[in-house]
């Protein structure tokens, strides 16, 4: 009897692990003891299957796959690569767009590469800038390549738009198709544009890219050129509409930076605001939180109740704090708030009344808590990291969760609290 429910078993755990299309196992066949553990391996399969095929859409390169919907450790680091991936691609956009300040520090000789690429990039930027300079010069004594300009505009996808020097009169405009587009507020700015670098002395170092914005909020990018124009001292304006272009790319920021579950900001957000806040005057106090018995209630409850503690706990957190403050998600169940000049025992104060307000709402079945870690930082020490801050957090985290250990653990005898 045993080798026969062992070879059942054996055989469901050897196609889940190597077949394309698992075998579907009875559990009725197994005797009453084998039975728990074939259920057992049924939701291990269902895991395994959802961890790759999240795996199989991030090899080819599909970042807007979702997560599994619950809290599947299997795929955590695959999690991790994901957002990664999100944040790099933002990062690839930026870079794009001119940004060099962009670097890599978490991945290893990736971040070594990438750095020495936004530096090659950087440095080479300003050498096409240098020979842009030089050929302007050059075009603004050549007359004749105006005719060659002119057709170039005439094909030219672009909205083209010429002033005077002095900015004072329009010598030419090429506006698109699109009537239903009004850009004289654009070409307004323009001319003022032309007004503000008038001189001699701006012509030569004045932007030759830059954006504007109307007052309906479309987007534009502006190559602007100081030349001859039929004889004519004259700016040259091409304007692109990269209102999509900003949307999209703004989009995909926040992506990079959210938490999918909770919608506040993610690891990611965390360290990039907490590292520009530290450099700041003002002081800071960092509360690091982690929930109590999340794991039990995951598996006592299901995945879903276990999202709605998140959820609801995220929810207490907003009531109490203020628009400058961070808020953000950095673990499964570790949080982080950054209070703006908010003392120590007004911290202190400010997270006991929201671990009652926690603790008290919403009746449940089981008991709601989370343990804190409050640490407060002097402005202005930009010499001090991050995860210094955080590790000196989590160990004062971590002697209230040891109280909330022992005060719990009758309650929750089902599953030790130990394990979450």
């Amino acid at each position: 009897m045993e080798d026969k429910n062992s070879e059942l078993l054996f055989e469901y755990l050897r196609s889940i692990l190597y077949d394309k299309k698992i075998q579907p196992l009875d559990v009725e066949q197994l005797d009453e003891p084998f039975r728990k553990l074939g259920r057992g391996l049924q939701y291990f399969a269902e895991t395994f299957t959802e961890t790759k095929q999240y795996a199989a859409a991030l090899s080819r390169g599909n970042l807007s796959v979702q997560p599994p919907p619950r809290e599947n450790f299997l795929c955590e680091n695959l999690k991790n690569i994901h957002a990664n991936l999100n944040h790099l691609t933002w990062q690839a956009k930026q870079v794009a767009k001119g940004d060099y300040s962009q670097t890599v520090s978490y991945l290893g000789e990736f971040s070594e590469a990438f750095n020495t690429m936004t530096q090659q990039l950087k440095e080479r930027e300003l050498k096409l800038k240098q020979e842009a300079e030089r050929e302007k010069i050059h075009a603004g004594m050549v007359e004749t390549y105006n005719q060659l300009l002119v057709e170039m505009i005439d094909r030219s996808e672009e909205e083209i738009f010429v002033t005077s020097a002095d900015g004072r009169r329009i010598l030419y405009c090429k506006k698109r198709n699109d009537r239903s587009i009004d850009r004289n507020e654009v070409y307004q700015m323009c001319i003022r544009f032309a007004q503000k670098h008038r001189s001699e002395e701006s012509r030569d170092s004045f932007e030759w890219i830059w954006e504007a914005e109307d007052s309906r909020h479309h987007f534009y990018r502006i190559i602007t050129g100081y030349m001859q124009w039929q004889g004519e001292q004259a700016f040259l304006y091409i304007i692109r509409d990269v209102t999509k272009e900003k949307l999209r790319e703004e989009r995909l920021r926040m992506e990079a930076n959210r938490d999918g579950l909770t919608q506040i900001g993610n690891r990611h957000y965390f360290l990039e605001k907490a590292g520009d806040m530290l450099k700041e005057e003002s002081s800071l106090t960092f509360c690091y939180c982690d929930l109590d018995h999340l794991k039990y209630i995951n598996d006592q409850y299901g995945h879903t109740e276990g999202d709605w503690y998140i959820t609801f706990f995220v929810e207490t957190i907003q009531k109490h704090i203020r628009k400058e403050d961070v808020f953000a998600r950095i673990g499964g169940d570790e949080f982080c708030v950054i209070l703006y000049n908010c003392p120590y025992e007004m911290a202190e104060r400010k997270i006991r009344k929201i671990q009652k307000e926690f603790s008290s709402g919403q009746t449940k079945e089981y008991p709601k808590s989370f343990s804190c870690g409050i640490v407060e930082v002097e402005g202005g020490n930009e010499e001090l990291q991050v995860r210094d801050i955080i590790k000196q957090a989590d160990h004062e985290m971590y002697l209230q969760k040891k109280e909330h250990k022992k005060k719990y653990r009758k309650e929750l005898s089902v599953i030790s609290i130990s394990e979450d």
